[in-house]
């Protein structure tokens, strides 16, 4: 059995939906199938609760107007029946607009209200989905995350109660693989031991993933995305990026402690404590390259830059490199010596002898990542 995840990188536009589709049909084993809110969906719907607590009722109205458009635009495009879609899509906009009118007259958001107003991306996108598999003749049964996923009452970044999701897992879960190949599911959301909707932060669709994977003992957990894995720099910013094929769950612990955007440390927690593989894929390249995250030894360690945009002066930008790579180190301490003088970059090397991070003047980051990025293609470095 394995857990995989899609998110909003993927469930944007049509052809991610229809990607979706294929890798579910050419699947071998069962499988639970983790959904978040299509494209930028829980972000506009932030926005317009933003908007309404700042008395702006009509822009905040606009935006789930918007919202709601978007699913109905989907609907047409991918040729789904709109009977059942229409009925949960209005639903759920007759909510959503009550909640803003409630906080519009209040000027208070509390976080309860703030969860419930945030899951109706999730809870659009699983029936959305149920209803494509339907189409493509996929067999599916829709699971209730708010049944599962129990939580902590820490609402916007509440934590997973392993034991009671185990045993949910256990007596609600189990039975169902006898008859259903296929399962859907909700990231992002779960329901406090009130049977209150929580919601776990943002990107914590990964975090439902990691939680199932790890206690169902799946095979594999498989994170489907836009990117062909870890790469050793974003490629948006290095068109000859290096794939990197294998990490251990330590090398991943660092990553996604000094901001990569692929990974995060409680995706990871989980999977390292059961032993459960994690893949990174791109689920418009279904047999390219992918990287995977696992317990095994790393023979080396592979070079990879890190840019971090959660700086608070919007000038600077934190860069981390993680790397072995002798000719680099040299040329990083070079670089950084040529510009030091003027304040445009703070070096810092840490006890481990593979990491350091440089805050820098954002204009400086194309540049040095040009002039160092060179050195892995120079040795011809591979990841193990």
């Amino acid at each position: 059995m394995k857990v995989l995840k899609f998110g909003g990188a993927v469930l944007n536009r049509e052809n991610g939906f229809l990607s979706m589709v294929d890798i579910i049909k050419q699947r071998t084993d069962k499988c639970i199938i983790v959904i978040s809110a299509f494209s930028d969906i829980t972000r506009s719907l932030d926005s317009s609760m933003q908007l309404a607590l700042n008395g702006n009722i009509e822009s905040a109205m606009n935006i789930i107007d918007d919202v709601i458009t978007y699913h109905k635009n989907l609907t047409s495009s991918l040729s789904l029946s709109a009977g059942p879609l229409e009925e949960v899509i209005y639903r759920i906009e007759l909510l959503l607009k009550r909640l803003l009118k409630g906080i519009s007259l209040t000027g208070e958001i509390s976080a309860k209200t703030r969860d419930l107003f945030l899951s109706q991306g999730e809870e659009i996108a699983v029936i959305f989905i149920q209803q494509l598999f339907h189409s493509k003749n996929i067999k599916s049964h829709l699971l209730d995350a708010r049944k599962i996923i129990i939580t902590n009452s820490e609402h916007g970044h509440a934590k997973p109660i392993d034991y009671h999701i185990q045993y949910k897992l256990q007596e609600d879960v189990f039975p169902l693989f006898e008859k259903h190949d296929v399962m859907i599911i909700a990231g992002f959301i779960g329901s406090n031991e009130h049977g209150e909707v929580t919601t776990m932060g943002y990107e914590s669709s990964n975090l439902t993933a990691s939680v199932l994977g790890s206690l169902l003992n799946a095979d594999e957990i498989q994170i489907w995305t836009n990117v062909a894995g870890i790469r050793s720099v974003d490629p948006k910013l290095c068109d000859n990026n290096i794939p990197i094929r294998n990490i251990s769950f330590n090398l991943a612990h660092v990553l996604a402690n000094h901001g990569s955007k692929l990974l995060h440390h409680w995706m990871i927690e989980l999977p390292n404590k059961y032993n459960i593989p994690v893949t990174i894929r791109n689920a418009y390249d279904k047999n390219g390259e992918f990287t995977i995250i696992n317990d095994e030894e790393m023979s080396s360690i592979p070079t990879i830059f890190i840019v971090s945009d959660n700086i608070p002066l919007h000038s600077q930008t934190l860069l981390t490199i993680i790397t072995t790579n002798t000719n680099i180190i040299k040329s990083l301490y070079e670089y950084c010596s040529s510009k030091v003088d003027n304040n445009q970059i703070q070096l810092s090397t840490y006890v481990t002898p593979y990491l350091h991070t440089l805050l820098m003047n954002h204009s400086l980051v194309q540049d040095i990542i040009d002039r160092l990025h060179i050195f892995i293609e120079d040795r011809h470095e591979t990841s193990s």
